[in-house]
């Protein structure tokens, strides 16, 4: 499994074609693992295949190291500039969620980085900031953390219910990644305790006060029926970037990478 130090040396496990600075970074949501990105990636290098590409799994998911808690947002941030190598200006880096947050405090820690960023939902909040115990952080808590085998957990997340919109190839890269073999079972890679605290600490950190410094090209990506990104929230954080392009993915919700990803691996393409 290769891997890259991040912050202070931190472990951080990643895959990909790049054997220095990439063409293009993909950083996954709260949760989830690099894994998820190889049907984009892949996708993307069909269309580019001279360009390099590297995913990362952040710290306490996949296989990067866990760290402790709290389980706060700016170290992801210093792991991606150490990672890619800050002050780059030749990579694209694409986000999703708390990954796509991450990547716009990184490119505002190091201008340049970044010659464009694909925002695909990205959690900023506006301020007051401050540790907050939101619902969804007790539901990831309480999250179920063994299955008695991969198949068990293949056949439970394909049922109707939250996954059931995914595309099966990275539904099955979630099963098979996400998860893996343990003492107990077919684990959870990401602890139910680590997304929770990731979850409480989403507002603790003052990105979206300082969304204007970024200056390079932005595309945010929204799903359609996202019940996160709309109306004038998301009307306010297009307008919190000097140079944003607002792309909004029909049929899609919150987890867009999952639910329509040639959509994201066509406007990177495009990008590139």
């Amino acid at each position: 499994m290769p891997r890259r130090d991040g912050y202070d040396g931190f472990p951080i496990a990643v895959e990909g074609t790049a054997h220095a600075v990439p063409d293009v970074l993909y950083v996954h949501a709260n949760g989830f693992c690099k894994e998820l990105w190889r049907p984009i990636a892949g996708s993307v290098a069909a269309r580019h295949p001279h360009t390099t590409w590297l995913s990362m799994d952040l710290r306490g998911h996949g296989e990067s190291g866990r760290g402790s808690p709290p389980y706060q947002w700016h170290p992801l941030a210093l792991d991606i500039l150490a990672v890619v190598g800050s002050g780059t200006s030749g990579s694209v880096g694409v986000g999703h969620s708390m990954g796509a947050a991450s990547l716009a405090r990184a490119e505002i820690l190091a201008p340049g980085t970044f010659r464009t960023l694909v925002l695909v939902e990205p959690i900023l909040f506006p301020p007051p900031h401050g540790r907050a115990n939101i619902p969804i952080a007790d539901i990831a808590q309480h999250r179920r953390r063994v299955f008695p085998d991969r198949d068990a957990a293949r056949l439970r997340f394909g049922s109707p219910g939250a996954f059931s919109t995914w595309v099966p190839e990275i539904l099955d890269l979630y099963v098979d990644h996400g998860w893996g073999p343990g003492e107990e079972g077919w684990t959870i890679r990401c602890e139910p305790t680590v997304e929770a605290d990731y979850y409480r600490e989403g507002n603790n950190v003052d990105t979206w006060d300082r969304l204007a410094a970024i200056d390079t090209d932005v595309i945010l990506m929204a799903g359609e029926t996202s019940e996160t990104h709309r109306g004038s929230y998301l009307a306010d954080l297009v307008d919190q970037f000097p140079r944003a392009n607002l792309v909004v993915v029909e049929g899609a919700g919150h987890l867009v990478p999952m639910e329509g990803p040639m959509t994201v691996a066509a406007m990177v393409a495009d990008v590139l």
